[in-house]
């Protein structure tokens, strides 16, 4: 397997590991879906400003960077949730 596949793979897992998290916590918690949703978007905002404050030694660059980084997330996440929306119009019957 390559590096890149090795890679994909690992994403694939890790995403799969949240996802079923998620899922647990809406067992758990019946109805609360939308909460558990709210959660996982915050979570994801709050470790993606940790990794660009561990990519920088110093709150100045921290802050220089800022608005590059949030460009960059909020543009994965809506290509992101473009070709999961996308998915779900195809397979809308089998997923739900």
């Amino acid at each position: 397997m390559s590096d890149k596949q090795n890679e994909d793979q690992k994403f694939w897992e890790t995403t799969d590991h949240f996802i079923s998290q998620a899922n647990e916590q809406e067992k758990t918690n019946p109805g609360s879906f939308q909460l558990v949703g709210a959660s996982m978007m915050f979570a994801a905002a709050r470790y993606n400003t940790y990794l660009l404050a561990r990519a920088n030694t110093d709150r100045d660059t921290f802050v220089a960077k800022k608005d590059e980084a949030k460009e960059y997330f909020l543009e994965q996440f809506k290509k992101m949730l473009d070709d999961n929306f996308a998915d779900y119009e195809a397979n809308f019957e089998q997923y739900r």
